[in-house]
């Protein structure tokens, strides 16, 4: 089995645990009574239809690219960039971190966590777990998940919608934030001069 081969089967084991991930933690929510995929009219209106419309098409987006890379026997160039070895091996490392990372985003946020800009009853500020240092760590995973799984593959499409995701959820989370500010006032704006946005302070460039 060559290396091209043994690249692909860690892919797809990344990428399933990746959805066993989002699924479980669903559930989860699901069995606290909430639900992380239902959308009322105020995060239609806080985030905009356009911006919940691109969510379940960039995942649409990414399951084709996904099968792409499937069955489309050997790695031809028209897809796949010549990327080092171990370059590609790196992303094995990244998307492990990032599974776990994104675990601990889950069980640290439990059922607050929702796929839209939306608050649950009796919403808590969480500044535990990964959040003592990050306020946005769901979108840091999964950025990381995204861009170990173009890594992998090396296929040029992946890199390119991983990198798209970047302006999406920085978008996003200025949207958020104002929603948590109208939600916790001082409380939240005192957070957020202690805490990155998508690292921790002293390691990212973005500390506002």
């Amino acid at each position: 089995m060559g290396s091209a081969q043994v690249l692909k089967i860690i892919f797809f084991a990344q990428f399933i645990a990746l959805l066993a991930i989002r699924v479980f933690f669903g559930w989860m929510v699901r069995r606290a009574g909430q639900s992380s995929w239902s959308v009322e009219k105020e995060a239609v209106k806080r985030e905009g239809a356009w911006s919940i419309l691109l969510r379940p098409l960039g995942f649409l987006a990414l399951l084709a690219l996904v099968g792409l890379y499937a069955f489309i026997p050997g790695e031809p160039d028209w897809l796949i960039l010549p990327l080092p070895v171990w370059l590609r091996g790196l992303g094995v490392v990244l998307g492990a971190f990032g599974l776990l990372y994104l675990i601990w985003v889950h069980y640290t946020l439990r059922e607050y966590w929702s796929t839209v800009l939306q608050l649950r009853k009796a919403h808590a500020l969480i500044t535990a777990g990964p959040y003592r240092w990050i306020r946005h760590p769901m979108y840091s995973a999964l950025m990381v998940c995204f861009f170990s799984l173009a890594l992998i593959s090396a296929a040029w499409p992946l890199l390119l919608l991983a990198a798209l995701t970047l302006p999406f959820f920085y978008r996003v989370t200025v949207k958020e934030e104002r929603m948590m500010i109208g939600q916790f006032g001082e409380e939240y704006r005192a957070y957020r001069e202690r805490t990155g946005r998508f690292l921790p302070r002293a390691m990212g460039p973005d500390r506002s």
